[in-house]
Formats: C-alpha cells, structure tokens, sequence
C-alpha cells in the first residue's frame, strides 16, 4: 500500500485540485494522511469529509515536523511526501515505484518543472510557465481558475503526460523534486526520520542519503524518475503570508548542517553551488542587465495575453510540446 502524506494551511483552492488529481490519477490501495497546520479556510474539514485522515495542529508546524507526524501515522510500504499544490499525472504513482522495484531504489522523484531531462528543456518549460501559467499567483485562487492555467500550461493533460511517458520512460539520472518524493518505507530504519531542525527538508534527505551510499552502501543514491510528471504551482502557502511557524526546536539552513565540501561531494549538479563569476566588463554588466530587462518585459507582455492559450487547440499545444522534447530533451550523454 502507498501512504500519501501533505501538510497545508489554509490554500483551500489547491487543496481541492490536489486531491482531485490523487483521487482521479493514483492506481492501486493507498491511504491519505493530511497534516492541517491551524487552517482557517475550511480545509480540515474539506479533507475529513472526503475520507482522508487528518491531523489537526492548534498552530501553524514547519513541513519536516509536519511530515514526521505523517509518517508515524502512515501505514504503506511506500510514503510519498508530497505538497499541496501539485497536480499529479495518470498513474503517476505506478510509473515511479515499477522502476524503483526494478532498480532497487530507496527514493525516487518523477519528472517536473524544477527538473526535466535537460537544463534545456528545463528552461524552456519554466520560462514557458513563467509566462503563461503566471505560477507566482496561484496562491489563493479557486480551483476552477488553478484548472484554467493548467488548461493554458498543457492543453489536454492526459494527453500531455501520455507524451511525457512516451518520450521519457526510459529516462533514469540523479536528482530529486522537493515537491514529491516516493520513499520506501524501510529507508526510515536506516536514516531515521527527517531531521526537523532543517527547513530544507527535501535537500537535507537528499544529502543523508548520499552520504549513506557513500559511507555505508546500503542504500541508493536519489533518482528523478522519467515517465511520471507532476505540475507544482510553487510555493502557493508561501506566498499567501502564511502565520509563523511554532516549532519550538532550532531551524537551521541547510549550510548549517552540511559543509560546502559535503554538499560539493554529494549534490548531483554541484556547479550550482559555485559562486558567481565577477563580470569581466562594464560592457558585459550593462548587456546582462539589459538582457534581463527585456526577458522580464517579454514574459509581462506573455502573461497578459496568457489568455490567448485557450484559443489554442490542444493538438497544437501537444505538437509544441512533442517538438520541444526531441529537440531539447534528448539525455545523450548522461
């Protein structure tokens, strides 16, 4: 059986689609636990009357407190820590434990905006949802509106995740999405439960495993699976100026935890972690900032005419995208 596990507060708008996708998408038994953090919105009682467990909070807990409570309650073999505001494919659960059967995966993470097969490709479909999907205001909104921009992002969603799957599925290499990570359950016997003082959960469970693998090598390194796909609208709680967390343990960033060195050493793309190169010119600075002005203005003058996507066949929209993935997606040399 899957657990599936997502802490909210309030977002009732995300809420709804969530469940909506897990409920229609997710094959096979799974139970879903719901870690409500002090919501004022109706949410508790949303997820309580469509048969989910929940766990009422009197105050608003960090996500790596919260996911803990989730976990000790959960009962699968495998626990997927999830957020709120994603929008998950068909079978997305399926097509991310087959392979880590096959494979022997201890944690693995299905294809998605903050990481696709290829940086390109990467950033066309993050500029794309920049764009379009205008994700920066999703939080708030109805889940008829949330449905809308998805409808604008990808024309047909089945049709959408069928081409994922099919340009994708064999697609395996490192990495992680913070916003769903399927666990098997055993790993929690090794590695303990999430370290709640790190805010950066996700991050943080990706560095113990690696160190893990390294030290002890009984487990695997972290994997994004390809041939599943999830929508995250990001940071939709964030951004509704949420109440202050009431954890009463220490919260640390992640470069309190780990050295630069170890997070060099573990990180599946450590060049992230270099600082920036000074520009050598006044003349490179001025065409940098210019450059970035006219990127900004280019992406208002999309998002106000985002409309213009619902005019748009879903046809067309799949050949876009069908298009992009040969030209940008191919993994060759991974």
């Amino acid at each position: 059986m899957l657990s599936v596990i997502v802490a909210v507060h309030n977002q009732i708008g995300h809420n709804a689609l969530f469940l909506e996708s897990v409920r229609r998408y997710t094959t096979g038994a799974y139970e879903m636990i719901v870690i409500d953090n002090h919501s004022t919105d109706g949410s508790a009682d949303f997820f309580e009357a469509n048969g989910c467990q929940v766990i009422r909070n009197e105050v608003n807990l960090c996500y790596p407190e919260s996911m803990n409570l989730g976990i000790k309650r959960s009962k699968g073999d495998y626990v997927c820590l999830i957020n709120n505001d994603l929008h998950v494919a068909p079978n997305w659960n399926g097509l991310l434990i087959a392979p880590m059967e096959l494979l022997g995966l201890e944690v693995a993470s299905p294809l998605g905006l903050e990481m696709m097969p290829t940086p390109a490709l990467t950033g066309w479909m993050q500029d794309r949802w920049a764009s379009i999907g205008r994700g920066r205001l999703s939080s708030g909104k109805t889940t008829p509106r949330l449905r809308k921009m998805i409808r604008e992002m990808y024309g047909d969603w089945d049709e959408f995740c069928a081409e994922v799957k099919r340009s994708f599925s064999a697609t395996r290499y490192e990495g992680m999405i913070g916003s769903c990570v399927m666990v098997r359950r055993t790993l929690f016997d090794k590695i303990g439960l999430l370290d709640e003082r790190i805010q950066a959960a996700d991050w943080d469970l990706y560095y113990t495993v690696r160190k893990r693998e390294m030290e002890v090598g009984d487990v695997h390194r972290c994997m994004i699976v390809g041939g599943s796909y999830v929508h995250h609208f990001m940071r939709a709680t964030g951004k509704a100026k949420p109440e202050p967390f009431s954890c009463r343990h220490p919260r640390l960033a992640i470069d309190d935890k780990w050295t630069m060195q170890e997070q060099m050493s573990f990180w599946c793309k450590p060049y992230e972690l270099l600082p920036a190169r000074s520009p050598h010119s006044f003349i490179q600075v001025i065409r940098r900032r210019l450059g970035r002005t006219i990127e900004k203005l280019a992406r208002e003058a999309d998002r106000a005419f985002a409309w213009r996507w619902l005019l748009v066949s879903t046809d067309r929209i799949l050949k876009i995208y069908r298009s992009q993935f040969k030209s940008l997606g191919s993994v060759s040399g991974r």
